[in-house]
């Protein structure tokens, strides 16, 4: 960690499990409680620390996958840091006395991810294809979620056809990281593509040895 001012900065250092769908939520629960979080496996050297003015400070953690297992696939959690004002009942620093304030604190989460054994089966669904607006662009926009067993970074692309069967064009959208059953919205820019009706193939890539489709029917406005 980081301080970039000219005096010493506070931060408590604790663990959450992290996961997302598709709707935007993000969920920041309990260490431990998800099917495949390795929260309960992470030991972190200390949960206060305070970095001294324009300097740095090393936090060290330890995981220790439990022995004897048949675990396989990806596990995940994350490490919070949070820094503490000067004037937060949590500092180590005397607040004036009859001092009251109210501040906004950001947090940073650090993704602790472990691959344990064989990477066990993938496997993506699809659903909730449509075109969006946004602002000036149109997007086809589809929740995909992680059926697997492991982390996947896949890459959409989306080839699209006349009604008729004629190809139109291949659209590419972003890489977006899904741990095991999560889900996000992938959004792909359709360009100046005309109004009319059209069939797609949409195609996850990325995802190992593995490729993910599934057909859609659109309907640009």
């Amino acid at each position: 960690m980081k301080n970039l001012a000219d005096t010493p900065a506070e931060a408590k250092v604790y663990q959450t499990d992290y996961s997302f769908t598709a709707d935007g939520s993000n969920e920041y629960g309990e260490p431990g409680r998800l099917p495949r979080s390795n929260a309960r496996w992470v030991s972190l050297s200390r949960e206060l620390v305070t970095v001294p003015p324009k300097g740095t400070e090393l936090l060290d953690y330890e995981v220790k996958v439990p022995a004897g297992t048949s675990l396989s696939g990806s596990y995940w959690s994350l490490i919070m840091v949070e820094p503490i004002a000067p004037d937060s009942g949590e500092s180590a620093a005397e607040l004036p006395e009859g001092t009251a304030r109210i501040k906004q604190t950001l947090r940073y989460g650090i993704q602790v991810v472990t691959h344990l054994g064989s990477p066990g089966p993938a496997g993506l669904e699809f659903t909730n294809p449509q075109v969006i607006k946004d602002d000036d662009q149109r997007l086809f926009a589809i929740d995909v979620k992680n059926t697997g067993q492991r982390l996947l970074r896949p890459t959409l692309s989306l080839d699209l056809y006349s009604a008729s069967g004629n190809p139109i064009g291949k659209f590419q959208g972003i890489a977006t990281r899904l741990f095991p059953g999560t889900s996000a919205r992938f959004k792909i820019d359709l360009g100046k593509t005309p109004a009319g009706q059209y069939l797609g193939l949409v195609v996850a890539d990325g995802t190992g040895d593995n490729l993910f489709g599934a057909n859609v029917e659109l309907e640009i406005e």
